[in-house]
């Protein structure tokens, strides 16, 4: 791969150090009031918990878990982040080996756009920037959603296939794939992509092959892994009116998300964010400095990204996306379960061609650069739908659990009326006990408070009083029910 010079090795530490002070803004608000970074509305409960029996399996790959029903066997998404994560909290703790790796991430992610931007051309300052600031990546921060946080790797995988450099965009294809699949995917067509290109303009090489071969077989025990996932139609949700559509939700992006500003509320809800919202800024330097074939790329990317269906403002129109038939033919094309999440890869394109444009500008007054990154910092902050800085998930114990420490050992728990289906999950690290909620079915079914103790939250309280009569144990407007005399607990 060559040498770096001294004046690259002095770029990619500038790259980082902004990298560092973003993670500070993005991530140091919720790491500062003691939660783990993420919402609590969308899945840091549910990865938080994987990470958690990684971590005591450490440093072994945990392939599954009992303390849940239907875990025993349980692909995970990201197991290269959740071993290093885990391997991590040894030693400072789950939430800190947690917010380390978002950190981390952050980092990564601005390393990789400024090495995206070399590439191409562009103001590396920008690219440095705009790639953590993404509002698709800051949506899957906010989710929770850990398989996308080595996002810069994509990023410096499709550096490396601009340079030409094949083996080493293969190696970082290979990596990305214990990482996440989906990233792993984009990384793929984006790079297959690039490949294209190159041998249309007559300059294939065996590189190209040698770093097919080494992505395919970095990558082919970590698909292994998935195959029976893989093999499953996923399920589609129905077509209905989507009140937050700027985060996409559900389904696939709306058309009309892509450009429409504004912060929604999303207080109480359970929901993952995707906002697709481009920027007016980056579009704005994407037209000086875009060409025919990145306008096509990123356009194609925001087509595919609406899905199977189109809604706009929230509301299905009936129509189906043209698009989608282009997807379904690409290998495991079909197999999205939310099409925004294409614009990973698409927020990455429009990134490159504005980086770019900024160039161009910075060429003819030398100290643009750091205002045009601001500005772009500044509407993701304040016009986008995305959250910057990061909300926050508390780290704290539902009180009713530390009543069940006077319940009959070795039962399990039954959690009903959850304010969020992976809450459960999360908070088994205060009792300790089996759960019968599990990742593919939170809601366990009918209570049997005979041989189980049930737990019961909000408006699942009263309803369960009804039936089960007085609780052992009550706490913070929570209750729990188990085996022998009624109020027999604390």
């Amino acid at each position: 791969m060559g040498t770096r010079s001294a004046p690259e090795r002095a770029a990619a530490a500038r790259a980082a150090l902004v990298g560092l002070a973003l993670a500070a803004v993005l991530c140091g608000p919720a790491w500062a009031r003691g939660e783990y970074v993420g919402s609590s509305g969308a899945e840091v409960y549910g990865h938080a918990w994987v990470q958690a029996w990684a971590a005591d399996a450490w440093p072994a790959f945990a392939a599954g878990t009992d303390r849940a029903a239907g875990a025993q066997s349980w692909p995970i998404l990201d197991r290269l982040p959740t071993w290093i994560a885990a391997g991590l909290a040894q030693a400072v703790g789950l939430r800190h080996a947690w917010n380390v790796s978002i950190a981390a991430g952050v980092v990564l992610a601005a390393v990789g756009g400024d090495a995206l931007a070399r590439a191409v051309g562009g103001d590396r300052t920008v690219g440095s920037v705009a790639v953590p600031l993404m509002p698709i990546w800051l949506g899957s921060l906010t989710s929770g959603l850990t398989e996308d946080v080595a996002i810069g790797g994509l990023a410096l995988g499709l550096a490396a296939a601009v340079e030409g450099r094949w083996v080493r965009a293969g190696a970082w294809l290979g990596v990305l794939a214990w990482c996440g699949l989906y990233l792993a995917w984009l990384g793929a067509v984006g790079v297959a992509v690039l490949g294209v290109r190159a041998v249309l303009r007559g300059r294939p090489t065996l590189a190209m092959f040698g770093g097919a071969a080494l992505a395919a077989g970095l990558a082919a025990p970590a698909a292994w892994a998935f195959g029976g996932v893989l093999d499953q139609e996923p399920r589609r949700p129905p077509a209905v009116v989507e009140p937050r559509w700027p985060v996409n939700p559900w389904r696939g992006a709306d058309v009309l998300a892509s450009v429409a500003p504004g912060k929604v509320d999303t207080t109480g809800a359970a929901v993952r964010e995707h906002p697709t919202y481009l920027g007016f800024v980056p579009l704005g330097l994407a037209v000086a400095g875009g060409g025919p074939a990145g306008w096509l790329a990123l356009g194609a990317c925001v087509a595919a990204s609406y899905g199977d269906d189109l809604s706009v403002a929230g509301t299905p129109t009936g129509w189906t996306n043209p698009a989608a038939a282009v997807l379904h033919a690409l290998p495991m094309g079909d197999r999205f379960r939310n099409h925004a999440r294409i614009m990973l890869l698409g927020q990455l394109v429009l990134i490159l061609l504005a980086t770019r444009g900024a160039a161009r500008v910075v060429a003819a007054t030398p100290r643009a650069a750091w205002p045009l990154a601001l500005a772009v910092a500044a509407e993701v902050v304040l016009v986008s739908p995305a959250r910057a800085p990061l909300p926050g998930t508390p780290d704290a114990a539902p009180a009713i659990y530390a009543a069940l420490a006077t319940a009959p050992p070795g039962l399990p728990v039954r959690v009903v009326g959850s304010s969020n289906p992976q809450r459960p999950l999360f908070d088994q690290r205060w009792h300790g006990r089996r759960l019968l909620n599990g990742p593919n079915r939170p809601d366990p079914g009918r209570p049997h408070p005979g041989d189980e103790i049930v737990v019961a939250f909000g408006p699942a309280v009263e309803r369960l009083v009804g039936e089960l009569g007085t609780p052992d144990a009550q706490a913070d407007g929570a209750a729990a029910w188990w085996p022998g005399p009624v109020g027999a607990g604390p």
